[in-house]
């Protein structure tokens, strides 16, 4: 039998062999009840996001805001991309039931006409407690994997902003950094969420844990969630309509796709996913600290995923199991993580492919009077690999190879605070190493804030980051036609990934302020400039013949290329935030300018050999600049809590959006105006929410979404979202 005392010096002898950072939710979250807390408590709520450090948010040097659990709770949030809706400088977009196109500042559908796994959000990290949840594949994050539930939630905290020099590659666009939950008090540990709604919905988690001490705790969480799409036709390029319960498909070239129910085998099925996590956190002695994390998922889910040639929604289906190691041993701090498994992800479930990404940093803190240093390194190594369910002869798999990316960071971070600490200047400096490309790339940050006084600051950054580098455009090598046999000569299209390939990097300059206007109204206003580069995609390059065993094949490559184009941004976010009594009233909106420069509408080099190929190629749209319309012009929203009574809260929020046009590479294919082009109307998506406690711990809830019942999609040719109704019960012990 494990005793209380045999299980400490096991936790202390890991701490004292790995070090790694520990995000403690008490170094960062204040144990005041939400609807308790004044405008001066909010502003000084801790975030560690925004500098690694645990300070409050009103002194962030960097655009960042904190959405905690009993906000996520109040306005009846489903999940944590459904919760996102409640930051600002967010676009959520929902696909099917539950699953969502989640873009921090918009820049999406970039490069226009490309796969949407391409010009989909490959720019934000999104971490769990500092562990990263980047794919490497094409990049982006794979949400419905997440292992974590709005149940283990304590807080999400959003950076805006290129954040490299802190994070490393992947942060371009920012970093939204999930916070898990721990045990508050000694004694036993017991959370329960239930409940049900329209288009059979039902999420169920639960968490049981047990707190020795202040020091020492542990929690072991469940979470399980079935969604039903809200409609069973899907879209098909081909025939340019939507179909319900197709026998058969018809892909680009026209012909006959019949494995639809290989493809599709649950159609009426949005998400159905379950996961497992154990936490343990500790603090064995003054200035050390534990935190140690570890879970599974298993995910099968309808969304927009890799290109299928015939339908925007894919049978994205995932099995993944992670370890997170993280302490703090005074000055040092290491953080060591492993992630995982088996994915399938463009709607063929036997084309599938293994994942490894295990990686860890370590970074050093220095102070000195009111000078900070902090060194740190880093390193990932992910692996992806479907040479095991591939033919790599007829190249008939995802990948048909064994792609590695191995990426080396070093970064040195300072600060120094003069004027009896009212002005703070911070500078960061990084370089990352990647195996391919091989060459260094360099991200930095220069902040600087003034306190004005104890409640007012402004704040300027000018900061660098690049994209990292993905298996797909690194190594892919696939045959786009079926592989033909027998002494003859055949044309062949083949994706090719170019280990040369540029990295997508950003560059932006910022203004903020951040304060109290009045004792119950505090602003956040923030003015930004995005110019970004070095876009890729496939492209149709020069044919080439080569010799396959008997045959002749004439090869025209889609390899992955460098792109001319570059975006250029600019735009301002104001949150506002008002607590008049019972009332808490935050509104906030982002207004923005996108425009996309030389671009040009085709997919092919000079020497591709089309038709028109040296007039009508990737580089004929120098000299121009458009509008990029699938980014919003204006988006954002609101909410309003009414703390009626003790035992009932009112919420009604609303997240709106103006319209958008989505550009796909079927625009390429058809060029017809039509297909591969879609209008998305602006939308106000009103919803509500009533909490009522019966008895200590227990909550009664019933949530509205939609509440207008604007019934149409939100995204590239997806699932209308109506109306949908929610109740069930929430139990803390």
């Amino acid at each position: 039998m494990i005793t209380k005392n045999t299980l400490r010096n096991i936790l202390l002898l890991i701490a004292a062999s790995v070090a790694g950072r520990a995000y403690g939710q008490e170094d960062s979250t204040m144990r005041r009840p939400y609807d308790r807390m004044s405008l001066k408590d909010l502003l000084n709520i801790k975030i560690v996001s925004a500098s690694k450090e645990t300070e409050s948010l009103l002194e962030a040097p960097l655009s960042a805001s904190v959405l905690t659990r009993e906000e996520i709770e109040r306005a009846g949030s489903t999940t944590i991309m459904e919760a996102l809706r409640l930051i600002p400088g967010m676009i959520v977009r929902e696909e099917t039931n539950g699953n969502y196109d989640v873009e921090l500042r918009g820049m999406d559908n970039v490069p226009p006409d490309a796969t949407f796994d391409v010009s989909a959000n490959t720019t934000t990290l999104v971490m769990i407690d500092g562990r990263p949840v980047y794919s490497y594949l094409r990049g982006g994050t794979f949400w419905e994997t997440l292992p974590v539930a709005l149940n283990d939630v304590e807080r999400i905290e959003v950076v805006r902003g290129p954040s490299a020099a802190l994070y490393g590659p992947n942060a371009v666009n920012g970093v939204i950094n999930i916070i898990t939950r721990r045990a508050d008090k000694d004694g036993l540990y017991l959370n329960a969420n239930m409940l049900q709604g329209s288009a059979l919905t039902f999420i169920n988690n639960a968490a049981i844990g047990y707190r020795w001490n202040p020091k020492w705790s542990v929690i072991a969480s469940g979470n399980y969630a079935s969604r039903d799409r809200t409609q069973l036709s899907y879209y098909e390029f081909n025939r340019d309509q939507y179909l319900t319960d197709p026998n058969y498909f018809v892909d680009y070239t026209g012909d006959t796709v019949r494995d639809v129910h290989q493809r599709y085998p649950d159609q009426p099925m949005a998400v159905n996913k379950y996961a497992g996590n154990v936490f343990v956190s500790g603090e064995p002695s003054d200035g050390v600290k534990l935190g140690f994390s570890a879970g599974l998922q298993h995910s099968q889910v309808q969304r927009v995923s890799s290109e299928n040639e015939i339908t925007p929604l894919s049978t994205v289906a995932s099995q993944s199991r992670y370890a997170d190691l993280r302490s703090t041993i005074h000055h040092l701090s290491v953080q060591l993580n492993y992630n995982g498994g088996t994915q399938s992800v463009d709607g063929d479930l036997g084309r599938k492919y293994n994942f490894h990404i295990a990686g860890g940093n370590a970074e050093y803190s220095w102070v000195h009077g009111p000078l900070t240093i902090k060194p740190s390194v880093s390193y990932s190594r992910a692996v992806y690999d479907d040479l095991k369910y591939a033919d790599t002869a007829l190249k008939n798999g995802l990948l048909n190879t064994r792609g590695v990316i191995e990426t080396h960071s070093g970064a040195l971070r300072s600060e120094y605070r003069l004027l009896d600490n009212r002005l703070r200047l911070v500078a960061a400096l990084a370089v990352t190493d990647f195996n391919l490309p091989a060459r260094d790339y360099w991200s930095y940050e220069f902040a600087a804030t003034y306190k004005i006084n104890g409640r007012n600051l402004i704040r300027a950054v000018y900061s660098r980051a690049p994209r990292s580098s993905n298996v797909y455009d690194t190594y892919i090598s696939k045959a786009l036609d079926p592989v033909q046999t027998g002494p003859q000569s055949y044309l062949q299209r083949e994706a090719m990934g170019d280990p040369n390939t540029r990295l997508m990097t950003a560059r932006m300059f910022e203004l903020g302020y951040r304060g109290e206007l009045a004792e119950q109204l505090s602003l956040d206003l923030e003015l930004y400039g995005i110019h970004a580069g070095d876009y890729s995609t496939p492209v149709q390059g020069r044919p080439f013949t080569r010799l396959q065993g008997v045959d002749t094949v004439t090869v025209i490559p889609l390899r992955t290329t460098n792109l001319p184009l570059r975006v250029h941004q600019i735009g301002g976010t104001v949150s506002l935030h008002w607590k008049p009594g019972q009332f808490d009233i935050n509104p906030f909106f982002t207004l923005q300018h996108t425009e996309i420069l030389d671009f040009a509408p085709y997919a092919n080099t000079p020497d591709a050999g089309t038709p028109n190929s040296l007039q009508e190629n990737i580089y004929s749209g120098m000299g121009s600049k458009r509008s990029a319309q699938s980014t919003p012009a204006f988006y954002g929203g609101w909410t309003v809590n009414y703390k009626v009574s003790e035992r009932v809260n009112l919420n009604m929020s609303a997240y709106v959006y103006t319209g958008q046009v989505l550009f796909q590479v079927a625009n390429v294919v058809y060029n017809d105006g039509s297909r591969g082009v879609d209008h998305i109307p602006g939308k106000a998506i009103l919803n509500a929410s009533v909490v009522y406690s019966p008895a200590k711990g227990l909550r009664l809830f019933c949530t509205g979404k939609n509440l207008l019942n604007e019934n149409y999609r939100e995204f590239f040719k997806t699932d209308a979202i109506p109306f949908m109704a929610l109740a069930g019960l929430r139990y803390d012990l």
